[in-house]
């Protein structure tokens, strides 16, 4: 089969190739590895010899967009950008090598970054899981809030990132992020969502200004970091990176779907202790108004990644069975969006 993206001897063959050109060095790829987690980018670890300095094997992880994925189609490049821009800053994260986004090379839109060490803690747990140890928990818990800060302080004006922020500022950054949602609602919803409009036009209705516009993450919670032996060693997942208001992830990283059946703000932290600390390091005061309205906003966003899921399903793009049970989600989500825009400040 002539398509790198079902013949790992092909897609093999391929990156030794690039990577020879890239690197001018006759390197060995050895066997690749696919990681058989997420519902979008498709994940390999990529085993490397013959790279001048480093006798032995290195591992690079490959990311590839395919066109049937849960988002498609795809850029490399906003996580390419926002990795280049946070080379050297207090985010821990891998190094980002080579990207693109020709599908000629490997069928899809690529990147490849340095494999990390560490373990995901996972946001989802059975009823009845014990909960993290204390001092695990509060240490880890102070290394995510950092590591957030540290994002969000970032001066991106002068990075590759700025290719991103043409026409962004404090006031718009809200309303372009909620037209962009209200577009791709529009492009994978199956029948009208009455609860959704309604969001939308609150949401517009609504919009804060931003205390600052930042590379927002746009996944940050627990289950998007490895850690080992209690140090946050990578953040990941940067697919849905972009410019805007940094209370977005403080409203997506609240959300009670990560949680964990605990009272801890994506398992690891008091809300009271999450927001001050964060404040102190990010160096601006937190609008709780701002967190309950990116938290209405995260809710319409997760509502949309379920909508995506249900007809990347129905489609046959992606015969995973936790697709249609995302879609079973949606009606979930925008009921607790609901809740969130109705509760009393």
């Amino acid at each position: 089969m002539n398509d790198p993206l079902h013949n790992d001897d092909l897609l093999r063959e391929r990156i030794q190739r690039y990577l020879q050109e890239q690197t001018g060095q006759a390197v060995e790829i050895g066997a690749l590895k696919r990681f058989a987690v997420g519902f979008s980018w498709r994940t390999y670890l990529v085993p490397v010899s013959g790279l001048k300095d480093m006798p032995e094997t290195r591992e690079l992880i490959l990311r590839l967009g395919p066109d049937y994925g849960l988002f498609a189609p795809y850029s490399a490049m906003p996580e390419w950008l926002a990795m280049r821009s946070l080379e050297g800053s207090e985010v821990p994260l891998p190094k980002a090598y080579w990207a693109g986004d020709d599908p000629s090379l490997f069928g899809a839109p690529f990147l490849f970054g340095e494999r990390m060490a560490g373990a995901a803690v996972v946001p989802w747990v059975p009823a009845g899981t014990p909960p993290l140890d204390e001092g695990y928990r509060r240490s880890l818990g102070a290394q995510f809030i950092d590591a957030l800060a540290a994002l969000h302080r970032v001066d991106w004006r002068h990075k590759p990132i700025a290719a991103m922020g043409e026409g962004i500022d404090t006031t718009n950054a809200a309303l372009r992020n909620v037209a962009y949602w209200e577009q791709r609602i529009a492009q994978w919803a199956m029948r009208p969502y009455p609860a959704a409009d309604w969001a939308v036009r609150w949401l517009k209705e609504h919009c804060p200004v931003a205390p600052r516009v930042s590379i927002v993450h746009g996944d940050y919670r627990t289950g998007n970091f490895l850690e080992e032996n209690g140090r946050i060693t990578a953040i990941l997942d940067w697919e849905l990176v972009h410019l805007g208001d940094p209370h977005e992830d403080l409203g997506w990283a609240s959300l009670p779907m990560y949680m964990g059946g605990s009272k801890f703000i994506s398992r690891l932290c008091e809300p009271e202790w999450f927001y001050e600390r964060y404040s102190e390091k990010a160096g601006f005061e937190v609008s709780m108004d701002s967190v309950r309205y990116y938290r209405a906003f995260s809710l319409l966003k997760l509502a949309a990644t379920h909508m995506a899921a249900a007809r990347c399903f129905e489609e046959g793009r992606f015969n995973d069975m936790r697709m249609p049970a995302m879609g079973s989600q949606i009606g979930t989500c925008l009921r607790q969006l609901e809740k969130t825009i109705e509760a009393k400040p």
